[in-house]
């Protein structure tokens, strides 16, 4: 079973962004209320889509050889994405549209497993929940949020990743990050009226959406698959969880949209737990277990 890391104390302090970020309220207020209002172009696109939506990988560049791997080779899984969700709401009003973050407490780590550890079974291969380094925990925003991965693993962060194999003894790593919504990430697929800051899991609202209309979530994750050798970490494999959309439909509107509580939060862990188990069978879908 996964370990469940639980929600530091500085995350109940992250329900508005503030350090930066486009759209954060540090921005001056002509590029916050400019960033705000793609957002809310986009929040709008995003909430006419009915049911789950899930676009082709195809369109991901990538190599498509098939990763030859070996039977029973031992697979270590590791999440760095916190738990914790990212709402933006579109206003009428710019100057009303807010982002903000808030903490679930779900077991992400053990959702990770889960999604991975049936089709794992079936290509012969064992798994292993591991809790993050510290080394590993600190190179997140380096090695993986703000990396260009379609062009392969940092070289800093071959050093990081073999520590934490090591200390495991595995051979593999499975690694779920959260990533930015650019052309490092998602390729020529990303949406380009919808601002950099959208990461992790999350969804959308609108003042100006329909009583039909349901909140969209985004899944702005990577799914890597890192061999471990004595020459260093390499990427073998990678799943862009951006491809992935779904409509939260039983929401209903909060008496504070900006707080919404926790039990109704939790109505999205299943849905994040099946675009998950999507983006994992098509992670593995580009592997081959060897002889």
């Amino acid at each position: 079973m996964g370990l469940h890391r639980a929600p530091r104390a500085e995350d109940g302090a992250r329900n508005q962004i503030n350090d930066g970020w486009p759209g954060g309220p540090c921005q001056p207020e002509k590029l916050r209320l400019e960033s705000m209002k793609r957002l809310m172009m986009v929040g709008l696109a995003h909430l006419v889509i009915a049911g789950l939506a899930v676009t082709s990988t195809t369109g991901l560049a990538r190599d498509r050889t098939p990763k030859v791997i070996a039977s029973g080779a031992r697979i270590g899984i590791v999440n760095l994405l916190n738990a914790e969700v990212m709402h933006y709401h579109a206003a009428r009003e710019a100057k009303d549209s807010f982002l903000k973050i808030q903490v679930v407490h779900w077991p992400v780590d053990d959702m990770l497993t889960e999604a991975l550890k049936s089709q794992l079974d079936q290509l012969g291969l064992t798994l292993t929940a591991l809790t993050p380094t510290d080394s590993l925990e600190r190179a997140r925003e380096s090695c993986f949020v703000n990396a260009a991965l379609a062009d392969g693993l940092p070289k800093h962060c071959s050093a990081t990743l073999v520590e934490q194999a090591s200390s495991a003894g595995v051979e593999y790593l499975i690694l779920m990050a959260p990533g930015l919504n650019n052309s490092d990430h998602a390729g020529n697929n990303r949406d380009k009226d919808v601002t950099e800051a959208m990461r992790g899991w999350g969804f959308l609202t609108s003042a100006r959406a329909g009583a039909k209309d349901k909140p969209t979530l985004f899944n702005e994750t990577e799914l890597l698959l890192i061999s471990i050798s004595p020459e260093g970490a390499t990427l073998r494999a990678r799943q862009w969880g951006g491809i992935y959309t779904s409509q939260w439909q039983s929401y209903t509107l909060p008496a504070d949209p900006k707080a919404i509580p926790r039990d109704q939060l939790d109505e999205l862990q299943p849905l994040f737990a099946a675009m998950l188990s999507r983006q994992a069978r098509d992670l593995l879908g580009q592997v081959q277990v060897g002889r």
